[in-house]
């Protein structure tokens, strides 16, 4: 049974525990559903055995605003029905309640002048979030030093080949009119996530280059994220503001020193752990207090060292983001067990406190995202 571990009436609890443990279900559960949803795009990773062949859903919708990551794990306790357009969720054979399909984006299956699908370019966040994942190649993977819970190469490599991989302004200037322009869900805000190029001019042109296209082709403005990495030359910072970036993460994912080396090997040994402190704390006094974030990886060290790196970026003032580790098939750590639930309550309810304490800190998406539970702490759930 379910309690007294967890509540599932409380989604965020029920959200933590399926990060945790996964769900299962046959492959093929989602291949002759009768009903249209979202499909996940694979633009950055992919956390499931999966091929071309399966239609997985992006997320699942738990209710209250809360989604989840759809985490295929053949030994959860958790598994899916499909029954009818239903889908279903049980723990050990007992019915826990039923669960959403999340959408199809009203801008999918569109072309673009040249013909490109605009689903091939834009990549939708969470639910509804679009924007764009641009230059997705990262120089660790060559370097034989990538994180150890990344499986970008492998997933552009497999799943991915049908997602665009290089960007040029009018594409995205037009897809940014595309989705602007078609009525679906209020647009908030615009998410870029870039890849890691060699060099600050390779910074310029594939990632501040789209990302100025963009701000451009919007009308009216709207907020623009960029999660990427920091720069050689800090000065490029400044750039990314000046091209339309109102927050911007640059994601230390460890803080633990020793195993922030061994877990990130290519970002200690190219950039270094107190560069990368620097580069958080020049951008803070680019974009101000709280629009700059570094996010950790929720069990790749002690829950402690965790809930102390985020108290040390809020003294600093830089918010905090998070992603609950899952261990994807084609990266390093891909037999890592996931972090427990009470794990994940513990970081979520010390995160919780914090927010308080901080009320000026906030989380990069007003929306419920698959893989952390940033939005729902900050919601007051587990309070």
């Amino acid at each position: 049974m379910l309690k007294p571990t967890i509540d599932t009436i409380v989604k965020a609890e029920l959200k933590a525990d399926l990060l945790s443990k996964g769900i299962n279900f046959p492959l093929n559960l989602f291949s002759d559903y009768p009903g249209e949803f979202y499909v996940n795009q694979y633009v950055y990773g992919n956390v499931n055995k999966v091929n071309l062949e399966h239609r997985v859903p992006q997320v699942l919708l738990l209710g209250e605003g809360v989604i989840t990551q759809v985490l295929l794990r053949e030994d959860s306790p958790y598994h899916l029905e499909v029954e009818g357009k239903d889908v279903n969720l049980y723990h050990d054979g007992e019915f826990v309640q039923p669960l959403s399909l999340p959408e199809v984006p009203a801008y999918f299956g569109r072309k673009l002048s040249d013909g490109t699908l605009a689903d091939k370019v834009i990549a939708v966040a969470g639910e509804d979030t679009p924007g764009f994942f641009i230059y997705p190649e990262c120089f660790y993977f060559p370097e034989g030093l990538p994180c150890g819970f990344c499986s970008l190469a492998g997933t552009r490599k497999s799943v991915a080949t049908s997602m665009q991989k290089e960007f040029n302004d009018d594409n995205i200037a037009e897809a940014t009119r595309l989705f602007q322009n078609i009525p679906w869900r209020p647009l908030r805000l615009i998410s870029f996530t870039a890849g890691t190029p060699t060099s600050d001019e390779g910074t310029r042109k594939h990632i501040i280059g789209p990302i100025r296209a963009t701000y451009n082709a919007l009308n009216p403005k709207v907020p623009i994220h960029a999660l990427v990495h920091p720069p050689n030359d800090f000065s490029l910072i400044d750039e990314y503001k000046e091209a339309g970036v109102t927050s911007i993460a640059f994601n230390l994912e460890v803080f633990n020193r020793e195993l922030f080396e061994k877990i990130v090997p290519g970002k200690e040994k190219f950039y270094g752990y107190d560069r990368w402190i620097r580069a958080v704390d020049y951008a803070r006094n680019v974009f101000g207090d709280y629009n700059v974030f570094s996010g950790l990886v929720w069990g790749m060290e002690p829950p402690e060292s965790t809930m102390e790196g985020h108290r040390f970026f809020l003294d600093r003032g830089v918010s905090i983001a998070s992603n609950v580790f899952h261990a994807d098939p084609r990266s390093v750590l891909r037999n890592r067990p996931h972090p427990p639930t009470e794990d994940i309550l513990k970081i979520s309810r010390d995160q919780s406190d914090l927010y308080l304490r901080y009320p000026e800190a906030r989380t990069i998406f007003s929306v419920s995202m698959r893989s952390t539970l940033d939005w729902e702490i900050h919601r007051g759930d587990l309070r």
